[in-house]
């Protein structure tokens, strides 16, 4: 049974608690550009701090474009529908949360994750999120040397 949209409610809840004491500039948009939500779910998922039916959900596959998140247009699309976040913007790099601290803890509640759980897998998505935003400007430092 498609779950995306509970997927999407974690997802959303678990950024809003591991940035709600942040020192992030924006700490309530979500990267979503260059691949970097997708190597953060994949590092969660690898990590196991994804509950067993949010990871029975998701699949990764190698692209032209690098790792991808099969299901995550969907998640995304599943976050905006039910206003959990904006629609994206422009450049399509960040998704907007809409939703509060506390909303994401009512929103856990019934997902049945503990609040502990989702700051964790919150944390391991931020930490990864940085690390490849990291690694993409050094490539792009590295390509603007060759050309």
């Amino acid at each position: 049974m498609n779950q995306l949209h509970k997927v999407a409610q974690l997802l959303v809840s678990s950024w809003s608690l591991a940035t709600e004491a942040t020192q992030l500039p924006t700490p309530t948009q979500l990267p979503t550009s260059n691949g970097v939500l997708d190597r953060a779910l994949k590092a969660a998922y690898d990590s196991g701090a994804l509950p067993a039916w949010a990871r029975e959900e998701i699949h990764f596959a190698d692209s032209r474009i690098g790792l991808q998140c099969v299901e995550l247009p969907a998640i995304l699309d599943w976050a905006q529908a039910a206003e959990l976040t904006s629609a994206p913007n422009p450049s399509y790099r960040f998704a907007e949360l809409k939703v509060s601290s506390q909303v994401a803890r009512k929103l856990l509640r019934k997902l049945k994750v503990s609040e502990e759980d989702a700051r964790a897998l919150g944390n391991l998505l931020k930490e990864s999120i940085q690390q490849s935003k990291s690694d993409v400007r050094e490539l792009d430092a590295v390509g603007a040397d060759i050309y």
